[in-house]
């Protein structure tokens, strides 16, 4: 096993090795993305299983997603571009949907915050 480990790399390394920045971008993204769509409360943490508001948050999610995706412009291909802009799209009118939503309820609080999903 150790030799394996000194002369040969495991494809775990290798794949290390071989991500470049416009990858690790893309894939830090998405996450912005998945965190944005949790932080509104439309989705699920998956880890607790509980849906979690707040719009602070997804903002700022949102706003990192948008920044990241005019960087990697150069880098990905017209229809991925295309795809993530959509993403990003409906990102924002679902928090402009939420921030009005909010809003519209009588103490300003949001009626979704911290519920069992």
């Amino acid at each position: 096993m150790r030799e394996q480990e000194v002369g040969n790399p495991t494809s775990e390394q290798e794949a290390v090795q071989g991500t470049d920045v416009p990858t690790l971008l893309q894939y830090t993204l998405h996450l912005y993305i998945a965190a944005a769509w949790q932080m509104m409360g439309l989705v699920p943490d998956p880890i607790t299983h509980q849906i979690r508001t707040d719009l602070q948050q997804a903002k700022i999610a949102i706003d990192c997603a948008d920044f990241l995706a005019g960087h990697l412009r150069p880098f990905v291909e017209e229809s991925v571009m295309r795809e993530l802009q959509r993403q990003i799209r409906d990102l924002k009118v679902n928090f402009v949907a939420r921030m009005s939503d909010q809003s519209d309820s009588p103490d300003g609080s949001d009626p979704s915050k911290s519920t069992e999903a």
